[in-house]
């Protein structure tokens, strides 16, 4: 399995070279950087509706950098679009990798799906979408969310890492969760009781290993979401 830490070429650190690039400088409604240094075999990730026009030029621009895959689909995305994007970038030799609010049956993308759930469980949302599309890439989107108890629409908010790390030195009772990957605990916000979901590094290994397990090919790591020695740490397990 191959693993990219996204991070823009101003930011990004150095780090274990099996960690392959990610590079987020990109977007389809602004002109691409002028300069940036090269990065074989790293993906370009392109923010902004999708748009398959650009497809000549994102594939110019991989050819130049080193680029082996484009992942896109973070904001509107037709069929039409999807197909001719994808297409475009099949036919130069580049593998598209697609959200899944993008992904379209039979478009040859690969399908990116969130490692961050907070209901059922993270091995049956991969085993079905394997029955969908055989070639998954995990976001390892960082889970830290609160949900109210009780919390009838699934619906969490947010929790910043200072909160975070306030709520356990008040000595909160952590338990893994086998399910969802996780860490979890109960805790009292604001005289309510919420229940707690987050990730650390010991959960992103163990999510590593199941994906790889399952047979992803491939895990994105948003830096600074996670830091560098965290997402080393997936390299050593």
């Amino acid at each position: 399995m191959l693993f990219y830490l996204c991070a823009s070429s101003g930011e990004r650190p150095k780090t274990d070279p099996r960690l392959l690039a990610a590079c987020v400088d990109y977007c389809f409604e602004r002109p691409f950087p002028a300069e940036l240094p090269s990065c074989p075999d790293g993906v370009m990730l392109l923010g902004g509706d999708l748009c398959a026009d650009r497809t000549g030029e994102i594939c110019e621009e991989c050819r130049k950098r080193g680029f082996k895959a484009v992942l896109a689909g973070f904001g509107t995305a037709s069929g039409v679009e999807v197909f001719r994007f994808c297409d475009g970038l099949l036919r130069r030799g580049l593998t598209p990798i697609l959200t899944e609010n993008a992904w379209r049956t039979g478009c040859g993308a690969e399908l990116l799906i969130s490692a961050a759930v907070s209901g059922g469980e993270l091995r049956s949302r991969l085993s079905e979408a394997k029955t969908h599309c055989s070639d998954l890439c995990l976001d390892m989107e960082r889970l830290r969310h609160s949900f109210p108890i009780p919390c009838p629409d699934g619906e969490g908010t947010p929790v910043g890492e200072s909160s975070l790390q306030a709520m356990l030195r008040q000595g909160a009772e952590v338990h893994f969760s086998e399910e969802l990957v996780c860490k979890a605990f109960t805790a009292e916000e604001h005289g309510k009781a919420s229940f707690i979901l987050f990730d650390d590094r010991e959960t992103l290994v163990r999510k590593a290993k199941l994906a790889a397990e399952m047979g992803v090919g491939r895990c994105f790591l948003l830096y600074p979401e996670w830091s560098v020695k965290e997402a080393a740490s997936v390299l050593l397990a």
